[in-house]
C-alpha cells in the first residue's frame, strides 16, 4: 500500500507541475508576442555574401636580381630609368659583393618558395582528407572551395618558381658573359 501511495503522489505532483508549467509557458508566449510587435525595424541578417573573403597570402617577394643597382642598393623595378639599360649590363666592375648578393637573394627566394609549396601541399592533403571524411554536403562544399583556392595558389606558386629558376639561370649566364669567377656566385 505504501508503494501505491508514493506512485499516486508522484503522478499528482507531475500533473500539477505540468499544469503550472503550461500556464507559465502561455504567459511567456504572450510576452514574446508583445515583444515582437514592439520591434520596429527588422534585424540585419548576415549571409556569406556580406562577408569579405580573406585572401591567401603569399610570402613577400624580395627585389629581383635585375633591380639591384651598381652600388648594391635595391630599387623598385619601375624606378630604373631606360637610359640606365647599358649600365645594367653585367660586368666584373660591379664587384664580388653585388654578384654574391644577387645570387643569394635569388636562391633565398627560391628556397622560401619551396617551403611555401610544401606548406600548401600539406594543407591541400589535410583539406582533401577532411573533404572525404565529411558527410554534410554544405560543409563538404565549403571545404571543396578551400581546396580549390589552395590548388590555385599552388599552381601560381609553381609558375613563380619557374620564373625564379629562370632568374637564377640568367644570373649565372650574365656572370659567365661578364667573366665573373665562379666562386662569386656559388
Amino acid at each position: 500500500m505504501k508503494t501505491s501511495t508514493v506512485v499516486w503522489g508522484l503522478v499528482l505532483t507531475c500533473a500539477a507541475a505540468s499544469s503550472a508549467w503550461s500556464q507559465s509557458l502561455g504567459d511567456i508566449a504572450k510576452k514574446e508576442e508583445e515583444r515582437r510587435k514592439a520591434i520596429v525595424a527588422a534585424a540585419k541578417v548576415y549571409t556569406n555574401n556580406d562577408l569579405h573573403p580573406v585572401p591567401v597570402s603569399t610570402p613577400d617577394q624580395p627585389v629581383q636580381p635585375a633591380d639591384v643597382g651598381a652600388a648594391g642598393a635595391e630599387k623598385p623595378a619601375d624606378a630604373v630609368p631606360k637610359a640606365d639599360a647599358k649600365a645594367a649590363e653585367p660586368s666584373i666592375d660591379q664587384g664580388e659583393d653585388v654578384w654574391r648578393k644577387q645570387m643569394n637573394d635569388a636562391r633565398e627566394l627560391r628556397a622560401r618558395s619551396d617551403t611555401y609549396l610544401e606548406a600548401l601541399r600539406t594543407r591541400l592533403e589535410a583539406l582533401t582528407n577532411q573533404f572525404y571524411a565529411q558527410s554534410d554536403p554544405a560543409v563538404q562544399s565549403a571545404i571543396g572551395a578551400q581546396r580549390n583556392r589552395v590548388a590555385e595558389d599552388m599552381e601560381r606558386l609553381r609558375k613563380d618558381m619557374a620564373d625564379q629558376d629562370a632568374a637564377i639561370a640568367k644570373i649565372e649566364a650574365d656572370a659567365q658573359k661578364a667573366n665573373i669567377p665562379p666562386g662569386w656566385i656559388r
